[in-house]
């Protein structure tokens, strides 16, 4: 009996250690195709949100804070974020919005899905340091097709980027994106013509 045991026991310490292999290989594999495949970049469609190279018109509206805040027009260059209640990517992607807006020279703005602020306050949005609008208005103008969802205006009111995003590398993407667009656009003498149209 002792020997059916010890055969037994022996096969079963094979079996872990091909076990083992098995998994460390599938592990080797999975590393290799999480390299390959890489960080996907911001969802852009141009059917979607604002289009590219036009300036929306600009929205007057409260921050959270009382004060009066400018969606868009020339002024200011704004990296803005739309979020809504319930949110779970917007609640992980909100966090990364002001370094995000502050490595591109823009201002930060939160945009609230809703009217209503205390909905939202649960989430703490105003504690990620950027002002935060409460504005269904702002999000039927820039015809938002879900949330999180980014727009990056340049200081003319221009959009220049524009997409979905799911994380912070995502939202830095858009952001070195629209820096990108914004020379193009510089050197090719766009922004001169948009700010004549924009004044």
């Amino acid at each position: 009996m002792s020997g059916w045991w010890m055969v037994s026991y022996v096969v079963l310490w094979c079996l872990v250690v091909t076990l083992a292999v098995v998994v460390v290989a599938l592990a080797r594999q999975v590393g290799t195709l999480h390299l390959r495949i890489g960080p996907t970049g911001a969802l852009e469609s141009d059917d979607e949100g604002p289009p590219i190279g036009e300036a929306p018109v600009p929205v007057a509206a409260i921050d959270t804070e009382g004060r009066p805040a400018t969606i868009g027009g020339p002024a200011e260059a704004q990296l803005l974020l739309f979020v809504s209640a319930g949110c779970r990517m917007c609640a992980e992607v909100a966090p990364g919005l002001k370094a995000a807006a502050r490595a591109g020279g823009l201002k930060p703005y939160l945009i609230a899905e809703n009217e209503h602020g205390n909905e939202h306050d649960r989430m703490g949005l105003s504690r990620y340091g950027a002002r935060t609008v409460h504005s269904t208005e702002i999000f039927s103008s820039y015809e938002v097709p879900g949330t999180p969802f980014a727009v990056v205006l340049d200081p003319y009111g221009i959009v220049r980027a524009k997409g979905t995003v799911n994380n912070l590398e995502q939202l830095e993407g858009l952001v070195d994106t629209a820096a990108g667009r914004r020379v193009e656009s510089s050197e090719g003498g766009e922004d001169a013509r948009a700010h004549d149209r924009t004044s």
